[in-house]
């Protein structure tokens, strides 16, 4: 993505997927979707840089209007010999593919058409008029390669299903999710890793909002900046985020801004979501899951269909802070307080870390698995505790767990705490007595992690991680 001094970082798996689909000969429709702010159009533009490229991003506008801007971006890139695009431009959706067709029968030609439920939204028979157009243009001899791309994550996943238009027709599909700790870290590249950390809390993985940080100030500073003041670009950005219910396709309900505040006041489990918003939300919280700005958590070893220990929480860093720090006290900075209320919102920020900084644990670990790194086969890293028998019951809650192998063995067990130190041969015996008093695993056959964000102290028999080594901006 881009800095704010315009350099692109990341998205390297994103690109080289787009670039061995575009490789392929023939023809080729590709589905690219995501949530807002998380960087699609950053993304395309960055691929379209150096290729023979027409890009058009759909706003609403009358399907004429969106034609003929669509006929002027491409009357810079393709010229006819009987036709200028300027003076007719394209009538219909049928004219527009066939000409662009025609003008990639010798050399590649991409279509970008960005915002794609737009179009949608305009003409509800277009998906089928275009799965018409397609099925003859694709099959012609041409070198088209069409990307759609879209926020409204349902309406674009749909398009690709067994009941929607373009099913079997789209060779790729990309979704464009938000940075993982260590690729934000690559936008903060000026932060200390405690810094990065930080800002990941903030703004999670979403570029638009990483791009707003200025790594150069302190953590206050950006906060001050961006939230505790009557014109900070992130005050009022939460109520944006809870407003998109295109994104999961509920327009006009609010049901997932209701469930979504539900479980940020504290109702976490499903029954207490439905007493809270006084509704059965069994299809919202899919959608909301499904589009990660839920989670569904349940204990490592159970199994995800049957798990009767489940509880949601907000997935999405930036909502959750915005929702726990920051709408409860928006009026009054935007009444002036902001310089009194920030050092509030600052002490909140570290509870609200504590859950944010395991998360980040968990994913590093992951990558840890991936490189090959952790003992066996890892299939699975998440939280893990056990039944209570009564309120008295020690849970034996334990940050990460991995598990390897078909039997799903645990192999790693870890804490992590937001703390800029802490004692590691304390942590690690609480650990073994937590195995011990569950016996989901023997202490002596398992890798021990303790993560926090500067330092462990006293690391004999543990595996140490810091910031440095999550947010790690190499």
């Amino acid at each position: 993505m881009r800095t704010g001094l315009g350099t692109f970082v990341n998205r390297s798996s994103e690109l080289d997927a787009l670039r061995s689909w575009y490789e392929r000969p023939g023809s080729g429709l590709g589905v690219v979707f995501g949530r807002k702010r998380v960087g699609k159009s950053w993304l395309l533009a960055r691929f379209a840089d150096d290729r023979r490229a027409i890009q058009h991003t759909a706003r609403g506008r009358p399907m004429a209007e969106e034609l003929r801007l669509l006929s002027m971006a491409a009357e810079s890139v393709i010229k006819l010999p009987r036709r200028s695009l300027a003076g007719r431009p394209f009538t219909d959706w049928d004219d527009a593919f066939s000409i662009l067709a025609d003008a990639a029968t010798e050399q590649p030609l991409l279509v970008v058409l960005d915002e794609f439920p737009e179009l949608l939204n305009l003409d509800t028979g277009l998906e089928e008029e275009l799965r018409a157009v397609w099925d003859r243009v694709g099959a012609g001899d041409t070198h088209l390669k069409l990307l759609v791309c879209g926020s409204s994550v349902r309406v674009m996943e749909a398009l690709g299903e067994q009941h929607g238009a373009m099913f079997g027709r789209a060779d790729l599909r990309l979704r464009v999710a938000p940075f993982r700790p260590h690729e934000a870290a690559l936008m903060l590249a000026a932060a200390t890793p405690a810094e990065r950390a930080a800002a990941w809390g903030v703004c999670g993985g979403i570029p638009r909002y990483l791009a707003l940080w200025d790594a150069s100030s302190s953590f206050s500073e950006n906060l001050a900046r961006l939230v505790c003041n009557e014109q900070g670009l992130l005050l009022s950005e939460g109520e944006l985020v809870l407003a998109d219910e295109d994104i999961i396709g509920h327009r006009g309900e609010r049901l997932p801004e209701l469930v979504l505040r539900a479980v940020a006041a504290g109702a976490t489990s499903y029954s207490a979501i439905s007493s809270a918003i006084g509704r059965l939300p069994v299809r919202t919280l899919k959608d909301l899951t499904d589009v990660r700005l839920l989670d569904k958590v349940f204990p490592v070893t159970d199994d995800p269909t049957s798990s009767k220990r489940t509880y949601y929480r907000i997935a999405d860093n930036f909502l959750a802070f915005w929702l726990a720090c920051v709408e409860p006290h928006r009026a009054q900075i935007e009444r002036g307080l902001g310089p009194t209320v920030a050092p509030v919102i600052a002490a909140a920020f570290n509870d609200h870390m504590g859950a944010r900084y395991e998360s980040a644990f968990r994913d590093h670990v992951r990558r840890l698995a991936a490189e090959g790194h952790l003992a066996g086969d890892v299939v699975a890293v998440g939280e893990w505790w056990r039944s209570q028998s009564g309120s008295t019951d020690d849970p034996c809650q334990l940050d990460m767990v991995a598990l390897a192998g078909r039997k799903k063995v645990p192999v790693a067990v870890g804490e992590a705490k937001w703390a800029r130190k802490v004692n590691g041969g304390s942590i690690r015996g609480a650990i073994r007595r937590k195995l011990f008093d569950s016996g989901l695993a023997n202490p002596d056959t398992v890798s021990i992690y303790v993560c926090a964000r500067d330092q462990v102290d006293r690391a004999t028999g543990v595996e140490v991680v810091t910031a440095a080594d999550i947010f790690t901006a190499s």
